[in-house]
């Protein structure tokens, strides 16, 4: 019997220590056979040197440091395309600030396997707070613009008898395995449209459209550094003109309003488009309610 290959996606800028722990993850794995595709996406503090000396087996990847997250996923994929020798690989993506235990990788591999090549996501636990869930899947509730997080919040809260959600909309790249003819036949990641966040939800809804399954394993934990994770995810209650915009506008923002506003245009059904467009530009506004004019105020006294 063939044991498939899967092509580990992964890159950054200027994570070596990251870097480091997450290729030992990968050494570490009891599925053998892997092999591993690193973007290293302009870094300065000595990602490219450390790779090409401690891990000859890596395939390294470079980019001129205008990558972005989907722009190294892109990268590594088309590499990843043009190695593969067969229907039967995997592609697996992973944030450079991850880390996981040596079995993960045969966990998604069997889980797919059972449901039919299926695309697999992974619990994703704060690697911080090993008992606290970052992360188990999304369902979309276009009719009401929301996003809405699956399962439990707490790891002991897990049911033991199940072993996979299948009732998800889409899902991240925080350690995701999907069979190599999903990209054959959808395409790659959307790096003109979505540099950074949201193109991983995207993908996912793309796939699901495209008669693909997705699914979430249990069994399948993958620790992350939330902290590292951008921001907009918590908002202070007070914040200046410039924290508003860079929430808006910034590429490391979560809730950019430009991407939000492409994703509702790539994904949502038609006849919840408008709905959605209303949604994004009414955040916008409630957003500015957290404005404060004391900022400023301080800023003309000095």
């Amino acid at each position: 019997m063939i044991t498939p290959c899967v092509y580990i996606i992964c890159g950054s800028y200027n994570e070596l220590e990251n870097t480091k722990k997450l290729l030992k993850c990968t050494k570490d794995q009891t599925y053998q056979n892997i092999k591993v595709i690193y973007v290293d996406d302009g870094s300065t503090d000595g990602t490219a040197s450390y790779i090409t000396s401690y891990h000859q087996d890596v395939i390294l990847l470079k980019g001129d440091g205008k990558l972005w997250w989907t722009g190294i996923l892109y990268k590594g994929i088309e590499k990843a395309i043009q190695l593969s020798k067969n229907n039967l690989s995997f592609i697996l993506t992973v944030n450079a600030d991850c880390t996981f235990d040596h079995n993960f990788i045969d966990f998604l591999v069997n889980t797919s396997q059972l449901y039919n090549r299926s695309i697999v996501g992974s619990l994703v636990v704060d690697v911080r707070d090993r008992i606290r869930i970052w992360d188990a899947g999304v369902r979309i509730d276009w009719s009401k613009g929301k996003f809405i997080s699956i399962g439990p919040k707490d790891i002991r809260s897990i049911d033991r008898s199940k072993k996979v959600e299948d009732e998800i909309d889409t899902i991240s790249t925080k350690g995701t395995l999907y069979p190599i003819e999903v990209f054959k036949k959808i395409g790659n990641f959307d790096r003109k449209n979505l540099p950074h966040y949201i193109s991983d939800y995207e993908f996912g809804c793309r796939a699901k459209k495209a008669g693909f399954r997705l699914i979430l394993s249990y069994q399948s934990i993958i620790y992350n550094d939330v902290l590292n994770t951008g921001f907009g995810e918590k908002i202070a209650q007070k914040i200046s003109l410039y924290d508003y915009f860079q929430l808006l506008f910034s590429r490391k923002s979560r809730i950019n309003i430009i991407d939000n506003i492409k994703f509702i245009k790539l994904c949502c059904p038609q006849k919840y488009k408008l709905k959605n467009y209303l949604f994004s530009i009414l955040k916008c506004f409630f957003l500015f309610s957290y404005v404060s004019p004391l900022f400023y105020l301080k800023r003309l006294q000095n």
